[in-house]
């Protein structure tokens, strides 16, 4: 009878301790905009993962990959704890169909940017319908998003004048060596562009920014000290060396209905 009480007794408070939650797994979705190893990837993005630990008080794991249909389907899967997604239709897909929250929202303005050579001809947006078109591999957000932006002019370009490549840096290069007119890629290359005189003819519509974004297994507790973690990133040190690192200016609440309404707007 003793041994019964004693073992009852170890089984309460085994029950009543705190049971550590398992590591938190951060996924890292950068698309094609770029060209980076994994060991690259996992290099620039630890800090940050290092950070949100803290602030989650538990080991944060990374993952990193450019391989968005892997990301995509382990987001299906509900695999990730977290992720940053770098091609905001990964995040939107998650947040509508797999019920993700939006953590934070990277600061900046986002668009699919038309490129083209600066001795162009062209008077309006609509010059470019007819011509020959350099984007990113079709999936791509860019690419969807410029479709998306000719559709709205009234046009569709036909198979024969679309150019694909599978990386966002070759557009510029398409353009310089007129294997296409007009080019579709985002802001970061469109700068680049500029600085080489280049010309950004026109833009999409805004678009919802890289975002970090949550399992809906994370509480709703956990979601808002990240987000307060990442908004007060620029305020110390740290924080901004770890911004510099990644590529953001900063971060802000965002609106998850405005990754969803861009999905309606892709046609996705």
């Amino acid at each position: 009878m003793r041994h019964i009480l004693l073992v009852g007794a170890l089984a309460l408070a085994f029950a009543a301790s705190p049971v550590r939650a398992a590591n938190v797994l951060f996924g890292i979705a950068e698309g094609v905009a770029e060209q980076a190893s994994f060991g690259e990837l996992q290099d620039k993005y630890q800090p940050l993962a290092d950070y949100l630990g803290r602030v989650l008080k538990n080991k944060v794991t990374l993952e990193s990959s450019q391989n968005i249909p892997s990301a995509m389907a382990n987001l299906q899967k509900g695999r990730f704890d977290l992720m940053f997604c770098r091609p905001s239709n990964v995040a939107a897909k998650a947040i509508r169909d797999n019920k993700y929250q939006l953590v934070a929202m990277a600061k900046g303005d986002f668009a699919a940017n038309f490129i083209v050579r600066k001795d162009h001809s062209f008077k309006k947006p609509e010059d470019i319908l007819p011509m020959i078109i350099a984007m990113p591999e079709g999936s791509s957000l860019m690419a969807k998003a410029g479709l998306a932006t000719m559709r709205d002019m009234g046009g569709k370009p036909k198979p024969e004048q679309v150019r694909y490549t599978r990386y966002q840096e070759a557009v510029p290069f398409m353009l310089e060596k007129q294997f296409a007119d007009v080019g579709i890629v985002a802001p970061v290359q469109a700068k680049a562009w500029e600085k080489k005189g280049g010309v950004v003819f026109f833009k999409s519509k805004k678009l919802p920014f890289w975002s970090i974004i949550a399992s809906p297994r994370m509480s709703r507790a956990d979601v808002d000290k990240m987000q307060k973690a990442l908004i007060e990133m620029e305020s110390s040190d740290e924080g901004k060396k770890i911004l510099a690192k990644i590529g953001v200016k900063g971060w802000v609440p965002g609106k998850a209905q405005e990754y969803v309404e861009m999905l309606s707007w892709l046609g996705v």
